[in-house]
C-alpha cells in the first residue's frame, strides 16, 4: 500500500460550485493505463502514457476555476540486481503551444504538482495492485477514484514557496528539486505539491470567443529499494543487504558505464547509530547513496534501469458564451372620454352671470 499518498489532495466537497472541466475532469492516461517496463538488463524503458482532452468548458465570462487530472499507471520491472520495494511517481506540469516538437516539450518550464511513493508490499485493492518486493514485479496504480484528483492549475496559483518556512536544512530549491524536502508545507510533502500556476492562461475574456490551452505533463518514475519497515513487518524473506535506509534508488551504483552512476557523495546520506541497529549489513557512519537524487538529474539519466521520464499533453478549450438580451410581454390598450357635465354653484353664478332684467352693454 502507499503511505501518505493523498496528503494535500483536493476533495471536491471542500470547494463550492466550481467550473470543472468536462464531466470528470481532465483524465491523464485516458481510460487506459500507461504501461512502463523497466529492465535491469539495461534495455531502454518503454512507455505509453497518454492524456485525453476534456470536454469544452462554456461559461458566461469565459473563466476557469480549476484544471485537474486523474492518472492511472501500470509499472513493471524485470531482471533487477537489487530488490525493488517502492515505486515513486512525480508529476510536473507546464503550458505551451499545441504543436511543440519533442525537444521543445522537454525544455518547457515544468513545476511539480504531485509526488507519491507506493509501497510494493503485496497490496491488492481498488487503488493498488502489486506483486510485492522483488527483482521482478508489477505495480498498478489507481489512486484517483471518485473525487480524488490532482489540481494542476487553479485560481490561487502556485504556493508561495519563497516565503515558506522550511526546516531540517531544506530550502526552496531543494524542496522543488526533491533533493531535501524537510517537513511538509501545509501538509503536502508526499502527495499534492501545489498547483503549477493560475488559470489565467485558460480564460477567454472576449465575448463569444474561444481559447485553447495545451497542458504538458512530465512523469518521472523511479524504483527504490525497500527500507527496514519491510523487515520489521516480517512479511517477506528479505536479506539485510536487500534493504537500505531511506530507500535509495535501485541499482544506483552503475555497471561498467552501462548506465549512469548515481552514487556520488552529494546524493548520499550518513547512517545513524539508531538506523545501523536495524540493518545488519551497515554500521553507523556508512554512506547510503542515491537517497535524494534531484529530479533534474533523474530526468537526465533515463537510460538508467530504475528511472523513466515520459510526457503527455491535453488541450483545454474554453468558450465565452455570446452575450444576448431578450424581452417579452403583453401591452393592453384602451381609450376613454369623461362625459360628466359640470354645474355652476351659487358663487359662480353671482360672479359671472347677469341679472334677469339687465342687458349687456354692447
Amino acid at each position: 500500500m502507499s503511505k501518505d499518498t493523498f496528503d494535500g489532495l483536493y476533495d471536491a466537497d471542500r470547494r463550492s460550485v466550481l467550473k470543472y472541466l468536462g464531466m470528470s475532469g481532465v483524465v491523464a492516461a485516458g481510460s487506459g493505463l500507461g504501461v512502463t517496463l523497466l529492465s535491469g538488463s539495461g534495455a531502454a524503458a518503454s512507455t505509453d502514457i497518454s492524456a485525453s482532452n476534456p470536454e469544452a468548458l462554456s461559461s458566461d465570462d469565459g473563466s476557469v476555476d480549476e484544471v485537474f487530472i486523474k492518472p492511472s499507471l501500470s509499472i513493471s520491472w524485470d531482471g533487477f540486481d537489487h530488490v525493488v520495494g517502492k515505486v515513486r511517481i512525480l508529476i510536473e506540469a507546464a503550458t505551451g503551444a499545441s504543436d511543440l516538437d519533442p525537444p521543445e516539450i522537454e525544455d518547457l518550464d515544468y513545476t511539480p504538482t504531485f509526488r507519491a511513493t507506493g509501497y510494493a508490499n503485496g497490496t491488492d485493492n481498488d487503488s493498488e495492485e502489486e506483486t510485492g518486493p522483488g527483482t521482478n514485479g508489477e505495480f498498478q496504480i489507481n489512486w484517483f477514484d471518485g473525487d480524488r484528483r490532482i489540481t494542476v492549475y487553479d485560481t490561487d496559483g502556485a504556493p508561495d514557496y519563497e516565503t515558506a518556512e522550511y526546516n531540517c536544512g531544506a530550502t526552496m530549491e531543494t524542496y522543488l528539486d526533491g533533493s531535501l524536502m524537510g517537513d511538509p508545507i501545509d501538509g503536502a510533502q508526499n502527495g499534492f505539491y501545489g498547483a503549477a500556476g493560475t488559470t489565467d492562461a485558460f480564460e477567454e475574456t472576449t465575448d463569444a470567443g474561444t481559447n485553447d490551452t495545451t497542458v504538458y505533463l512530465r512523469y518521472t518514475i523511479s524504483l527504490h529499494r525497500p527500507d527496514v519497515s519491510f523487515i520489521t513487518e516480517d512479511n517477506y524473506a528479505l536479506e539485510p543487504e536487500d534493504v537500505r535506509p531511506h530507500s535509495p534508488l535501485a541499482m544506483a551504483d552503475g555497471d561498467s558505464d552501462q548506465y549512469p552512476d548515481l552514487t556520488a557523495q552529494e546524493y548520499g546520506t550518513s547512517v545513524t547509530s539508531d538506523e545501523a541497529d536495524d540493518y545488519e549489513a551497515l554500521s553507523a557512519g556508512d554512506l547510503v547513496h542515491a537517497t535524494a537524487v534531484p529530479y533534474g538529474v533523474m530526468q537526465d539519466s533515463t537510460d538508467h534501469p530504475a528511472l523513466m521520464t515520459s510526457h503527455a499533453n491535453f488541450t483545454v478549450t474554453v468558450d465565452n458564451e455570446q452575450a444576448s438580451a431578450d424581452a417579452s410581454g403583453d401591452t393592453s390598450a384602451g381609450a376613454e372620454v369623461d362625459e360628466d357635465v359640470e354645474t355652476l354653484d351659487d358663487d359662480d353664478a353671482d360672479d359671472d352671470g347677469t341679472d334677469g332684467n339687465q342687458t349687456s352693454g354692447e
